[in-house]
């Protein structure tokens, strides 16, 4: 292999799936329906999508975690 050591490929690895489930996460966001959220507030795709975009990758294990599960 080339002088790359090992935990950089583990790394970039890692970081590439965080980015294709941030990815994936905004799609549905924006996909969703705004009575699809399951909250009384109002505007919560504006919302969620605006953090999904602001606070990469958090935002997307809170997004899973509280309106993706829901389904």
């Amino acid at each position: 292999m080339s002088g790359i050591p090992t935990p950089i490929y583990s790394t970039i690895a890692v970081l590439v799936l965080l980015f294709g489930f941030w990815a994936v996460m905004l799609m549905d966001c924006l996909k969703r329906h705004e009575l699809e959220f399951h909250t009384e507030m109002p505007n919560p795709k504006r919302m969620w999508t605006i953090l999904l975009i602001v606070g990469i990758p958090w935002c997307s294990i809170i997004y899973f975690a509280t309106v993706k599960r829901k389904d």
